[in-house]
């Protein structure tokens, strides 16, 4: 009795014994490094905000360092030299002044008005900049464009999409996007040269699309225009 025991004994501790030395099963998860975004890959979402008081085209190559944002953020009372624009245009970088004017009320409907550049004048600039930070009323942006092409692509899939309820285009080539843009069937194109017929041109064609041809015009006219188009 005492030997059947001492066996059962033995047998019960060797048990445990080998219980406790097997390995624990745990599932198997592949090693997965976290993904990170290409330096060089574009950030349409993130906006890189710029807090110095002057604004040139070696200081945001310095500050962007390499990386494709898609939006910057300017301080509001920078000076933006003309190699800044330059800059902008030419990466294709949609910037607005960092004020909380410019940014959308999510408590009020918002009308969206877009310009589209492709004669990067300095009246234009400075108008576009002055529209956007005073916005009359309305949320305004812009986009720096590289020619007539891209921009009639642009103005006619923006207002076929419904994403704008006017657009502004600034070119040298005016009555060219003006002719080609007017196809599309939702586009009603003109060239504008006098603030007193935007009120006109909306009220007997719903002018939606409006084409300036910036040269050789001021600050004041252009900003002008944009304030008139931009009334509902």
């Amino acid at each position: 009795m005492t030997a059947v025991l001492d066996e059962k004994l033995v047998e019960s501790i060797v048990g445990e014994v080998m219980h406790r030395l097997r390995p624990t099963a745990h599932p198997v998860r592949a090693a997965v490094a976290p993904t990170r975004p290409s330096p060089l890959a574009p950030q349409p979402s993130v906006t890189f905000a710029i807090t110095d008081r002057v604004v040139t085209a070696e200081l945001l190559a310095s500050r962007l360092n390499g990386q494709k944002w898609a939006k910057v953020a300017i301080c509001p009372k920078a000076v933006i030299t003309p190699s800044a624009f330059d800059y902008l245009r030419t990466h294709k970088i949609v910037w607005h002044r960092n004020t909380a004017e410019a940014a959308p009320n999510p408590n009020k409907p918002m009308t969206h008005w877009k310009a589209l550049i492709v004669s990067a004048t300095p009246g234009v600039l400075q108008a576009i900049e002055h529209t956007e930070s005073q916005a009359f009323g309305k949320q305004w942006s812009h986009e720096l464009l590289g020619g007539v092409d891209e921009a009639i692509s642009a103005a006619t899939s923006a207002i076929n999409r419904g994403e704008v309820s006017g657009l502004a285009v600034f070119a040298d080539h005016a009555e060219l996007i003006a002719c080609r843009a007017n196809r599309s069937e939702r586009v009603n194109a003109a060239v504008v040269s006098d603030v007193q017929l935007i009120s006109v041109l909306k009220q007997y064609m719903q002018l939606n699309l409006m084409v300036v041809r910036p040269s050789g015009r001021s600050f004041f006219e252009l900003r002008n225009l944009l304030k008139e188009f931009g009334k509902s």
